[in-house]
């Protein structure tokens, strides 16, 4: 009974929210890049004998971006957290990074627009010259493939996460959060 009471004494909205959809998708991509970056990070130190100078800078900045993005994971992380458990202290934070991340798929996927036609003619190329190696065809076709899903899913995400900090910044989401006491 006593759960109950308290259940009904919380926020005032009740019901399906997809705000909180968006943070928790957010919450399990961070965690997946984490692990993906992490994954990654732990393949290049376990290379690092034996390189040339050259390469191991060039091992260094591939760590550094890894050890990077692994850090604003986190940080992501520990927002879309403290915004399912509906903390006051992360609303505004998330705003920023979900401005952020935005910026960020307009600027990674600018790039990647720009880089298309090199790409596009590079493997074209590729599938030129492979002949009839159907697992290098299929490589190179899967490539092609997630460059394009991937300038698809940064697309799909620039209009969302702009949605998601609006929403976050209306009264009647600010008012489910609690401030500390």
């Amino acid at each position: 009974m006593a759960v109950m009471s308290r259940a009904e004494s919380g926020s005032t909205a009740r019901g399906f929210a997809a705000w909180r959809v968006l943070v928790w998708l957010m919450l399990l991509l961070a965690a997946f890049g984490s692990v993906q970056y992490l994954s990654h990070a732990d393949l290049l130190w376990a290379h690092r004998a034996g390189l040339s100078p050259d390469d191991g800078a060039a091992l260094q900045r591939m760590l550094a971006w890894d050890i990077g993005y692994l850090l604003a994971a986190f940080v992501l992380i520990v927002l879309c957290a403290g915004c399912i458990l509906r903390q006051a202290w992360a609303r505004a934070p998330l705003r920023v990074a979900c401005g952020v991340l935005v910026l960020w798929a307009l600027a990674s996927g600018g790039m990647m627009l720009a880089q298309w036609p090199q790409f596009h003619r590079a493997s074209a190329d590729a599938l030129a010259q492979l002949g009839n190696d159907a697992t290098l065809r299929n490589a190179v076709v899967h490539a092609r493939r997630v460059y394009r899903i991937t300038l698809g899913l940064k697309a799909i995400a620039i209009p969302v996460l702009l949605w998601l900090a609006w929403r976050l910044g209306t009264p009647a989401v600010r008012s489910q959060f609690r401030h500390r006491r």
